[in-house]
């Protein structure tokens, strides 16, 4: 359970697709043995309640529409990094080659472990321009009646892109890898509307930035690393 952030949400749609089969079969038992039964004197016939049986066949339906749901999004948001609780760094920004003649701007993208540890096997170079680095992260949240189901939210890198006084108005964005979460009603009713956060910076050739996500504040935080490589 520990190792798996998605653990209670998994477990809820299991527990929940069986409870809705069990509605589901509950009723067709009744009315199976209604039609198999109500021309036969010697067996007494159950009577149906339509307005409690319809009910029944509604919710265990439901129950089992919203089971799926629950475990389309587990498997999605499973490749997802947990949201800290408290301020974490989250990635690492190196500056390449950045030069000014040529509007030209270099840049590598490490994701880090809970730990702070570059994961150099996801490394991301991203060629663009400007003196301005822009990293975009978007974090996903559990609604509060569904907070129980998870151990907090997810984030994810969107985009990095280059900015500066060329590239003003048109920054050139590279995106991260970004995976899609589904906006569906089954998804919506989980979890909130996406937020997106973002920060610039402004850099120099050969430093190395590192990147905090903040729940409290609701914000990224760039500092300069201080131990550069």
């Amino acid at each position: 359970m520990d190792g798996d952030p998605n653990f209670r949400l998994k477990a809820f749609a299991v527990l929940t697709c069986v409870l809705g089969v069990f509605l589901v079969v509950f009723v067709a038992q009744r009315a199976w043995f209604w039609m198999k039964s109500k021309r036969r004197e010697d067996v007494e016939t159950s009577t149906l309640a339509p307005i409690i049986d319809f009910s029944l066949l509604g919710m265990g339906c439901i129950v089992i529409w919203l089971a799926i749901e629950a475990l389309v999004l587990a498997v999605i948001t499973a490749e997802l990094p947990t949201e800290p609780e408290t301020r974490r760094k989250i990635a690492e920004i190196e500056i390449g080659k950045l030069d000014e003649q040529t509007d030209q701007l270099n840049l590598l993208f490490y994701p880090v472990d809970p730990a702070g540890r570059r994961l150099a096997e996801q490394r991301r170079p991203v060629l663009t321009s400007g003196n301005h680095f822009e990293l975009q992260v978007e974090t996903l949240q559990w609604r509060w009646a569904w907070d129980w189901l998870g151990e907090g939210g997810f984030y994810q890198f969107i985009s990095l892109a280059g900015y500066g006084t060329r590239t003003a108005s048109t920054p050139q964005r590279t995106e991260l890898e970004m995976r899609d979460v589904p906006r569906t009603v089954g998804a919506t009713l989980f979890l909130r509307a996406p937020q997106r956060w973002e920060v610039r910076q402004k850099c120099k050739e050969g430093e190395i930035y590192d990147i905090y996500l903040d729940p409290a504040q609701k914000a990224l935080v760039v500092e300069l690393h201080s131990n550069e490589r």
